[in-house]
């Protein structure tokens, strides 16, 4: 836990000889990143890791596990982010991967045997360093985006560190820049609304649906302004892979916190978008057909669905990339992936 630091009263003014220089202050925290809280997924179950607990998110009437995240994305990484294993990944293992790179272009400093140089020229982020259990190629090196996003019931979110990390896999990097270019059709940024992350009912594997909820009221707007700004999210968008081992096992004997995706999202009057009258009914049409799915999903035990989403990504995210260039950098990732990388990052 932390504790509250104060300076003694009657501390007294600073020496003008020093001029008042507060940037150098932060010469103490460099290469120290703060801690902060990850929303991860198993199958179609979400879960929240922070100070070493994972807590899966579970609806609050007790019947199953939550189909979806109610969040405004402040900010994405621009670079896709990269993890391999030289063996393949091994579902519930917590090995940490043979190499990876937060930016997608370099591996990490911190990578003690690199497979190359550069992620572009090396052999695992090649088409066809990996066959599918159905013997279909891939890539050995998997993909995501990460973004940092905050709960809409609670943007300042400080049981959890403030921002959070959600690691967007490669199956749904093509819904993601989907929602991004609808909003923009809107004129409408993607930090300025309310969005709604649940799974598509059709697939088998964690395949993300975003939907825009509403926007942002002004003064939940002038709290996302800051906090697209602030170096948490940097860290939470820049960080390289942090093994916490043993720091992570003593925090875990801290009382778990309350999850802010529990609290129902507060209501706000309308605001009417600069669109036309035939954008915004397809658009609440839109919104109102996904809220009505969304209740009718019916919750997937976290062990059936992990087994299920390792093989059916594969498979439907290769067939899409076949039908384009090989040369594309989204990829099959299997979901499972990303439960094994909210143990690491």
């Amino acid at each position: 836990m932390s504790t509250e630091l104060s300076l003694p009263k009657g501390f007294g003014a600073v020496s003008s000889v020093f001029g008042g220089n507060k940037a150098a202050n932060d010469e103490l925290g460099a290469g120290v990143a703060s801690s902060y809280g990850i929303i991860g997924i198993k199958g179609k179950v979400w879960s929240t890791r922070f100070g070493g607990n994972d807590t899966p998110l579970m609806r609050e009437d007790g019947d199953g596990p939550r189909g979806s995240i109610e969040v405004v994305i402040i900010k994405a990484a621009a670079a896709i982010s990269k993890i391999y294993y030289k063996g393949g990944y091994t579902d519930g293992s917590n090995a940490a991967p043979d190499c990876w790179s937060a930016n997608g272009i370099t591996p990490d400093a911190s990578v003690q045997n690199k497979c190359h140089k550069t992620c572009a020229d090396c052999p695992m982020n090649a088409w066809g360093s990996r066959v599918s259990e159905a013997g279909k190629p891939g890539k050995a090196c998997a993909d995501s985006r990460r973004i940092a996003v905050t709960p809409i019931a609670d943007i300042d979110n400080e049981t959890f560190g403030g921002p959070m990390l959600l690691r967007v896999p490669a199956a749904s990097l093509k819904e993601l820049k989907a929602y991004g270019d609808l909003l923009s059709s809107y004129q409408v940024p993607y930090y300025a609304a309310a969005t709604r992350i649940s799974f598509d009912p059709k697939e088998a594997y964690p395949k993300f649906v975003f939907t825009a909820m509403r926007p942002l009221t002004d003064a939940e707007g002038v709290k996302i302004m800051a906090l697209r700004d602030d170096k948490r999210v940097a860290t939470v968008l820049n960080e390289a892979l942090d093994i916490r081992g043993a720091a992570a096992a003593a925090e875990g004997n801290e009382e778990i916190p309350a999850s802010p995706f529990e609290n129902a999202a507060p209501v706000t009057p309308a605001v009417t978008a600069p669109v036309d009258d035939g954008k915004a009914a397809a658009a609440a049409a839109e919104a109102a057909a996904a809220k009505k799915a969304a209740k009718k999903k019916a919750a997937e035990a976290a062990a059936e669905a992990a087994r299920l989403a390792a093989l059916a990504a594969e498979e439907d995210d290769e067939d899409e990339v076949e039908a384009a260039a090989p040369a594309t950098t989204a990829s099959a990732a299997p979901a499972s992936f990303d439960d094994l990388l909210n143990d690491i990052i």
